[in-house]
């Protein structure tokens, strides 16, 4: 059998010593194209964009998260230095959850714009 690697080809043989035969290198060949082919349906189990499911919830998780820190930071930010402990605090962590389902809203928006899920079954009647 031949291996090419890194441009090198080297005559390989099974381990009793015979080389491979021709229809063997094909046969492997042809396995080899079968799988790249069912790897490649694989891939397309991706959503438009490209993304899991997984990934998609992550990035939704992610966005949530932030905004949620962020508020809460500036909350505390203002009770440092105000002295208004706890509400600034707690005003901060209520503006962050309300920007964090902002961003969650929006984004779904856009996954459904781009995906076109989101269309009015009346116009294509």
């Amino acid at each position: 059998m031949r291996v090419v690697l890194e441009g090198k080809v080297d005559d390989m043989s099974v381990d009793n010593g015979k080389p491979l035969k021709d229809a063997d290198v094909d046969a492997l060949h042809a396995l080899g194209e079968t799988l790249n082919s069912k790897r490649g349906a694989q891939d397309q189990s991706h959503n438009i964009e490209g993304n899991t499911g997984m990934a998609v919830g992550l990035k939704y998780a992610s966005e949530f998260t932030a905004a949620v820190l962020v508020g809460a930071f500036l909350g505390y930010g203002v009770d440092h230095f105000v002295g208004t402990a706890p509400w600034g605090l707690l005003s901060g962590l209520l503006l962050g959850f309300c920007a964090g389902v902002r961003n969650i809203v929006g984004l779904a928006k856009q996954s459904l714009e781009t995906e076109d899920l989101g269309q009015d079954l009346s116009k294509h009647e």
